[in-house]
């Protein structure tokens, strides 16, 4: 029986190569950007237009800090895409499935090792945006520390709270897609199976496109009635009607993936193991 240890170990270092090769290019675009905004100054600068979305332009940490921001947010995605897409390569892999452990330990280990893998390149984003902000502080005489920044009150403990809240809905969703397009992709190949016609890439899309619309329609659904059901709780138990939005949402999707996660167990191992093994 292989150990949990040793399959996340293999699963997060085969990922880890998109991880680098995604910073690797992130690190060369803002190389090259930064250099063509530095040369080609100006208001008709696509580059300096770009970094301006986040950044004054009025010095090049200005502009550094404003490209990597920019170009941060598009890396992620990019990463979030390709960890998307090796989940389901392995959990459909015939490799993977013959390693002597359950099938759904599998599944979840490859979840996880995709959340921890988001988690190292983001980790390394934010410690080198931490740098150049700080940079960029001094260039316009602003101490980036201040004493008042190491005092505990409660607006700051309401900031740390925020950003907790803002950290675990984002992670949830991560969480969420991750399981989603998991479970669509279990679902699409029972119900192709189980279909009278030939199965072909185009009447898989189809049977997707429809389980994702469905899906689509359900969350909303619940969305709203678990929204009316927080306001309703409010009226009756609050005398403020301060509703806090964003932990809603982050319970939800953290239920919801759990929810998805225990049908995905199921699934696998009652379902989609022997075929992928006997294929």
């Amino acid at each position: 029986m292989t150990s949990s240890k040793a399959l996340f170990k293999q699963m997060f270092l085969q990922k880890r190569r998109y991880a680098n090769l995604i910073l690797l290019i992130q690190v060369f675009a803002v190389v090259f950007m930064f250099l063509m905004g530095i040369i080609f100054k100006g208001s008709n600068n696509l580059v300096n237009n770009f970094a301006g979305l986040i950044a004054d332009n009025s010095n090049s940490w200005d502009l550094l800090l404003g490209i990597g921001t920019i170009t941060t947010f598009l890396a992620d995605v990019a990463l979030f895409c390709l960890l998307c897409w090796q989940n389901e390569k392995i959990n459909l892999s015939q490799t993977w499935q013959l390693i002597p452990t359950s099938s759904s330990k599998i599944w979840v280990i490859n979840i996880f090792s995709s959340l921890i893998e988001c988690a190292y390149l983001f980790v390394i984003q934010i410690v080198l945006g931490l740098v150049v902000l700080i940079f960029d502080s001094y260039s316009h005489h602003i101490p980036f520390f201040t004493r008042s920044d190491f005092t505990i009150n409660h607006d700051s403990l309401s900031a740390i709270s925020g950003v907790f809240e803002e950290l675990l809905g984002l992670i949830g969703l991560c969480l969420l897609i991750f399981v989603f397009i998991s479970l669509a992709n279990f679902l699409t190949r029972i119900i192709v199976d189980q279909l009278p016609v030939k199965s072909t890439t185009g009447i898989k899309l189809i049977v997707m496109a429809v389980l994702v619309i469905v899906a689509v329609f359900i969350a909303a659904q619940v969305n709203d009635q678990v929204t009316i059901m927080y306001y309703n709780h409010l009226v009756a138990h609050s005398k403020t009607l301060d509703m806090d939005l964003i932990g809603v949402t982050a319970l939800e999707y953290w239920i919801g993936a759990i929810i998805l996660g225990i049908i995905n167990c199921l699934l696998v191992q009652k379902f989609v193991e022997s075929k992928i093994i006997n294929r």
